[in-house]
C-alpha cells in the first residue's frame, strides 16, 4: 500500500516537474535576468536549475502521495500513471521544442 502511494506520488511529482523544466528552460532562454539569478546563486544556471527541478519534483510527490486513496484496481492505477508519465514527458518535449523552433526560425 505504502509503495502504490509513493508510486501514484512520484508520477504526480514527474508530470509537474516535466511542466516545470521545460518552462523554465523558456524563461531561462527568454529572459536574461533569470539566467543571471540562476548563475549568481549556484555559479552556473544548470545546476540551480537542476535543483529546482528536484525541490519541485519533491514537493509535488509528496502533495501528490496524500491524494492517493487506496481504490479501485491497482493494475488500472498504474496503466494510469504510466499514461500520465508518458503525456507529461511529450508535453514537455513540445514546450522545448515548439519554443526553439519559433525562436530560431522568427
Amino acid at each position: 500500500m505504502k509503495n502504490i502511494k509513493l508510486i501514484f506520488g512520484g508520477s504526480i511529482g514527474y508530470f509537474i516537474a516535466a511542466l516545470f523544466n521545460s518552462i523554465l528552460v523558456i524563461l531561462k532562454e527568454s529572459n536574461e535576468s533569470v539566467e543571471e539569478f540562476l548563475v549568481k546563486t549556484f555559479g552556473h544556471h544548470w545546476v540551480r536549475h537542476g535543483i529546482l527541478v528536484i525541490i519541485v519534483f519533491i514537493v509535488f510527490t509528496f502533495i501528490g502521495s496524500l491524494f492517493y486513496r487506496g481504490t479501485g484496481s491497482t493494475e488500472g492505477l498504474v496503466n494510469k500513471l504510466i499514461i500520465l508519465i508518458v503525456i507529461g514527458t511529450l508535453l514537455s518535449l513540445i514546450i522545448i521544442i515548439g519554443f526553439f523552433l519559433v525562436h530560431f526560425y522568427t
